[in-house]
């Protein structure tokens, strides 16, 4: 059974109870709503239309301890680290992770194990999503190799314009009269 809803907290009463029932509950979050995602968008970004879907479903784990199956799909806006336009870096997250309430109980576990801390024995879906995504995401996000990078990024006579026209841009070729020396690369 799947249940929509939009919950801050899953408490450790409802917690238990999910894991009881082996049930699943599906959530939808709006990347702006995920502060440490948003922040990594372009300033200009219309960072509200972009969503992180996910599901979570509840299991009891093999040493005791809960744990959820968690699927995320979506796509976040990002700057490509190569032309400096948006990147829409889509998300495709499946981990199963084991509950604990403290890192003490997280080193019990017997390895290889992924784990959520709980806070005060609550989950936090939203932070579980944007955890788990950020993990996910490259260091250096770029379009892919054979994506020519920026295009709709074009800005009238800027960078990128100059570049696709061959025109060479030279920043400190004026330095030299600005510093009323001339030209005199021969000086020593």
């Amino acid at each position: 059974m799947r249940t929509a809803m939009r919950a801050g907290r899953i408490g450790s009463a409802e917690l238990a109870d999910l894991v009881a029932r082996g049930a699943s509950l599906d959530f939808s979050f709006p990347v702006s709503s995920l502060t440490r995602l948003a922040a990594l968008a372009p300033p200009a970004t219309m960072v509200g239309t972009a969503r992180l879907d996910s599901g979570f479903t509840f299991q009891a784990g093999a040493e005791g301890y809960p744990q959820v199956h968690l699927v995320v799909t979506g796509s976040v806006p990002l700057v490509c680290q190569r032309c400096l336009g948006l990147l829409e870096w889509p998300v495709s997250v499946d981990v199963r992770l084991t509950m604990v309430r403290d890192d003490q109980e997280a080193g019990v576990l017997a390895e290889p194990f992924d784990t959520v801390l709980l806070a005060d024995g609550d989950l936090l879906p939203e932070q579980v999503v944007e955890d788990e995504v950020l993990a996910a995401l490259p260091l250096a996000p770029k379009h892919a190799d054979g994506t020519p990078c920026g295009i709709g990024a074009d800005r009238e006579g800027g960078r990128d314009a100059n570049v696709k026209s061959g025109e060479m841009h030279r920043p400190m070729a004026g330095l030299a009269d600005l510093l009323g020396r001339g030209d005199r690369q021969g000086d020593k």
